[in-house]
């Protein structure tokens, strides 16, 4: 058996507030007159008119609260069946916060890629039994599992320079020096109220685990992780999520960024309130259509609820109203118009591929581009703001399973665009319209972004270097059209406007125009409603 647990964690804060400490300096300049002799007088006369302006000097100290991670002690262990172990592998997690309001650390379990997945992946093939092992506190009986628990007891000084004194945290009682089940959603295991963290020793807690292997356990490799999440201030711990983004976006101001979790598969994104007044996704999004296989390998598709998913209502463009005519969504019969969207479903065609390479097997045709698709890169390590994503046709892009009546241009005529999109509840795709990007509140939105940070380029050389960079981080994922060109060449995102606009740019150019093939893969953006 074998356990990992991730060691790159989390380096960026999370909280909405921005802690500045001023140091105001006040300096007086006496003005040196020099006395002069005025023979008509015969008497010294002095004077000072003036005053200099007071020099005043701010100095601001940002909140900056961080998590660092320390392997000590092996994390694989073969285990024979009917046999409990416990204290399997130590990791040490420090942390380094110097908000006096203290702060708060969440764990996940995060198994398979998968944030929410507490289970022990088994590396067995066996379409008909599923040998995973779930989270759980047994040491005896039938059924395998494996727990958690953390402590602040038995820490190494000689492997890391800490001293936990008055800076260690407090553990929440459910897993101090005790076992208990992964969590499958961010789930409170410390915090420290108040007081600073020295920045130069930290302070740490450890984690093991343990598993208790019943005898009808099959031989194999079992693997599975935990993630861990520091937020401050601690009078104010929440974990943000991309589906309650009403409830704070009003406290971002300009250039704020923040993580967000996508409640859907527990993925999370960087997010930043830009100069056009929006909150944007500053990564791309990758959540997958489906969300695995059936036993004999056919897909499992995911279902896109109104609740997590910006499902509305469906545009009729051949009779200009809302109405039921696309496959995949079930609706609210209760509801006025009968067009509620409840949920969505895609076509089985559209289970997300995994590729490496340039080949992306499965692809579809382009007479299938009115089927959604979507793919993911599996060789690309990048993550954060750089991450690649997922790519998706435009029919996954705004969630359909059928957008082959969606012909007719509405770039003059933004209210006619799908109302429908695979972003977060609350979000939305960008729009591409007619309107120009000078003006405030653009519809343009593309085009805004390029004019505000980019000095509204659209040629010459390096042309793109403010859209790739902080706060924007724009990606040059390429497109797929089956296999993937132009990998790192261009970026290219969609709209929700028809008849398939999108942004595509280069080192040379950049450009907003409409697609035939709707079926070309492209990244996607998100924008808060």
């Amino acid at each position: 058996m074998g356990h990992k647990v991730k060691q790159s964690l989390m380096s960026s804060r999370i909280d909405f507030f921005y802690y500045a400490f001023r140091s105001i300096l006040s300096i007086f300049i006496p003005l040196l007159i020099i006395s002069g002799l005025v023979l008509s007088h015969l008497s010294l006369y002095s004077s000072a008119t003036e005053l200099s302006q007071a020099d005043n000097l701010a100095i601001s100290i940002p909140s900056s609260c961080t998590l660092s991670s320390l392997i000590n002690g092996e994390h694989s262990k073969s285990i024979l069946n009917g046999t409990y172990e416990s204290g399997i592998g130590q990791s040490i997690i420090t942390t380094y916060c110097n908000d006096r309001n203290g702060y708060v650390v969440y764990a996940i379990g995060s198994s398979n890629n998968e944030l929410g997945n507490n289970k022990l992946i088994s590396n067995i093939n066996d379409n008909t039994n599923n040998y995973d092992i779930a989270s759980g506190i047994a040491t005896s009986g039938t059924t395998s599992n494996w727990a958690m628990k953390l402590s602040t007891s038995d820490i190494d000084s000689s492997i890391i320079n800490t001293n936990v004194g008055d800076d260690t945290p407090t553990i929440e009682p459910e897993y101090k020096d005790q076992y208990a089940i992964v969590p499958t959603t961010w789930t409170k295991v410390l915090s420290k109220p108040s007081g600073t963290v020295a920045s130069t020793t930290g302070s740490s807690f450890t984690t093991t685990y343990a598993t208790y292997v019943s005898t009808t356990q099959p031989a194999g490799t079992y693997l599975g992780q935990v993630r861990y999440l520091l937020a401050h201030p601690a009078t104010n711990p929440k974990v943000l999520y991309m589906q309650d983004v009403a409830e704070w976006k009003d406290k971002l101001n300009t250039h704020d960024t923040v993580l967000a979790i996508d409640k859907r598969d527990y993925k999370a994104y960087w997010v930043t309130k830009l100069l056009d007044g929006h909150i944007w996704m500053t990564q791309n999004l990758a959540i997958d259509l489906n969300v695995g296989e059936n036993e004999d390998k056919t897909p499992i598709m995911r279902t896109f609820t109104s609740e997590d998913t910006d499902l509305n209502t469906i545009y009729d463009e051949t009779t200009g109203s809302y109405a039921e005519y696309d496959d995949g969504y079930s609706y609210d019969s209760a509801s006025a118009s009968a067009s509620d969207i409840i949920s969505w479903t895609p076509a089985n065609s559209a289970a997300t591929i995994d590729f490496t390479g340039t080949s992306v097997p499965g692809w579809g045709s382009i007479n299938l581009g009115d089927k959604p698709y979507s793919a993911t890169k599996t060789d690309y390590a990048a993550t954060g703001h750089e991450s690649l994503g997922n790519y998706y046709n435009w029919a996954a892009a705004i969630a359909s399973n059928d957008s082959g009546n969606l012909t007719t241009s509405t770039i003059g005529d933004i209210t006619k665009n799908p109302q429908n999109s695979i972003c977060p509840k609350g979000w939305r795709l960008p729009t591409i319209s007619n309107q120009s990007n000078t003006i405030s509140g653009s519809t343009n939105e593309f085009a805004r972004l390029n004019y505000l940070y980019n000095s509204n380029r659209i040629s010459g050389d390096n042309v793109d270097t403010n859209l790739i960079i902080a706060p924007i981080w724009f990606t040059k994922a390429g497109y797929l059209l089956p296999s993937l060109y132009r990998f790192g060449a261009n970026g290219l995102y969609w709209s929700s406007t028809v008849a398939a606009y999108h942004l595509d740019f280069t080192n040379s150019s950049i450009r907003t125009s409409a697609s035939s093939y709707k079926v070309v893969g492209r990244s996607l953006r998100c924008v808060a409603r």
